[in-house]
């Protein structure tokens, strides 16, 4: 399970939806509204698929952390 470490715009925190592993981006983005995602401009750069990385942290500690639970766990 990989986590992405955001990057800094403006003072405000994001995420590039493509540097998600491929799993993990379908599952995000089922979940996620499609107004979240963001273009943004960083100095001559345009970055697509930009999401608040407080929604994706959200989602990773909620959602993507209990879908790859094991059922088969040792107590």
């Amino acid at each position: 399970m990989t986590k992405l470490i955001p990057i800094f715009i403006d003072g405000k925190r994001w995420i590039q939806l493509g540097q998600l592993p491929l799993n993990q981006a379908k599952r995000f983005r089922n979940w996620l509204p499609k107004s979240r995602v963001k273009n943004l401009r960083m100095g001559e750069m345009v970055l697509n698929d930009c999401v608040d990385f407080a929604c994706y942290n959200y989602w990773f500690r909620n959602y993507q952390i209990s879908s790859t639970d094991s059922p088969n766990s040792d107590f």
